[in-house]
C-alpha cells in the first residue's frame, strides 16, 4: 500500500472528545485553528535509561511509562451549551450539559482518574483512500485555558497515559 501524496492541510483533520458511558457523549470542536500537536510517540511509550562504563555507552533499556502530550486551540464560541455541550462543559463535567456525569475512559481497576479519548481524524477518502486516518488518545487527563481576542480561545492541553499497556491508535 503505497503512501498518498496529497499532505494533510487543517481543513482536513477535526478532533472530538469523548467519555466512556454505553454510548458515549462525543464533542466534536466546531471552531479549531488546525493546530493539533501530540508529542512524546515513542516506541514502547518508555523512557530510555542509558548506561555508561567510564563515558562509553555499553547498555540502554526501556524504563518507565512515559505520557504523551497534546494541545490545541479552539474558538470560544460559548461556555455552557446545554445540548450540545463544550470544552468547558466536556472537561469539566458542568452541570446541566450532557458532560454533567461523564464516564471515565480509564481501564476498570485502575484509580480514579476522570479521563477522556481524544481522537483527530483526518480526510484521506476525498483524496482517493479508502478510508480516514485516526490517532486516537484513549486516556486523556485534559485541562484548558481561556483568553478573549478576536475570537476569544480556547486552549486545550494534557496528557494520554498509558493504562493496562495500551495508550495510542492508529488507523
Amino acid at each position: 500500500m503505497a503512501l498518498p501524496k496529497t499532505p494533510f492541510l487543517p481543513a482536513d483533520g477535526k478532533i472530538a472528545i469523548s467519555d466512556n458511558t454505553g454510548t458515549p457523549i462525543v464533542l466534536t470542536i466546531a471552531y479549531e485553528d488546525g493546530d493539533l500537536q501530540i508529542t512524546g510517540l515513542k516506541s514502547g511509550f518508555k523512557t530510555t535509561q542509558v548506561f555508561k562504563n567510564r563515558g562509553k555507552h555499553y547498555s540502554v533499556r526501556k524504563v518507565e511509562h512515559q505520557a504523551v502530550a497534546f494541545s490545541f486551540t479552539a474558538h470560544a464560541t460559548g461556555i455552557i451549551d446545554a445540548a450540545d455541550g463544550s470544552i468547558p462543559a466536556a472537561l469539566l463535567g458542568l452541570a446541566g450539559t450532557p458532560w454533567a456525569t461523564p464516564v471515565t475512559t480509564a481501564p476498570a481497576n485502575t484509580g480514579d482518574g476522570d479521563l477522556r479519548q481524544l481522537k483527530w481524524t483526518g480526510e484521506r477518502t476525498d483524496f482517493g483512500g479508502t478510508a480516514d486516518t485516526t490517532i486516537t488518545l484513549k486516556y486523556c487527563d485534559c485541562e484548558f485555558d481561556f483568553a478573549e481576542g478576536v475570537p476569544g480561545k480556547f486552549s486545550v492541553k494534557g496528557e494520554a497515559y498509558i493504562l493496562a499497556g495500551d495508550a495510542v491508535a492508529f488507523t
